[in-house]
């Protein structure tokens, strides 16, 4: 029980902060704010509203985590989902010529990661005791 809790704290803490994150990155370059667009270089239109989606995805996630709901985990396989469908849209992108940094890619598998890793611990955390 107190390794769920563990488990729980770890999961609840990381998603805030990736969500904040996510939504206030994602939003300061589709809306160019901040001057946050300027320093991205050549971003990818299809990357940048996947993230932003993910984010509202990763928002409704996390109100089921703080209700203890079950279906709390579904928006995150939602959500991991988009992103693999973005990560094969910007490699066809790469592939077609299209201007993007070097970074979008690696950002890309690491938010891929991430979201795996809340996923599983947001399903560990909302599985029944058996």
């Amino acid at each position: 029980m107190k390794q769920k809790s563990i488990v729980k704290t770890i999961t609840l803490g990381g998603l805030v902060l990736f969500t904040a994150i996510t939504l206030f990155l994602s939003t300061s370059i589709l809306l160019d704010l901040f001057g946050i667009r300027e320093h991205q270089g050549n971003y990818v239109p299809l990357v940048i509203w996947s993230n932003f989606l993910c984010g509202w995805l990763y928002s409704l996630s996390l109100l089921g985590l703080f209700s203890h709901k079950k279906w709390s985990v579904v928006p995150l396989v939602v959500a991991l989902f988009i992103l693999m469908g973005a990560f094969t849209g910007l490699l066809i992108h790469i592939l077609d010529g299209g201007p993007y940094e070097d970074k979008t890619i690696t950002a890309l598998f690491l938010r891929i990661i991430l979201t795996l890793f809340f996923s599983l611990g947001t399903y560990v955390t909302t599985k029944p005791q058996l």
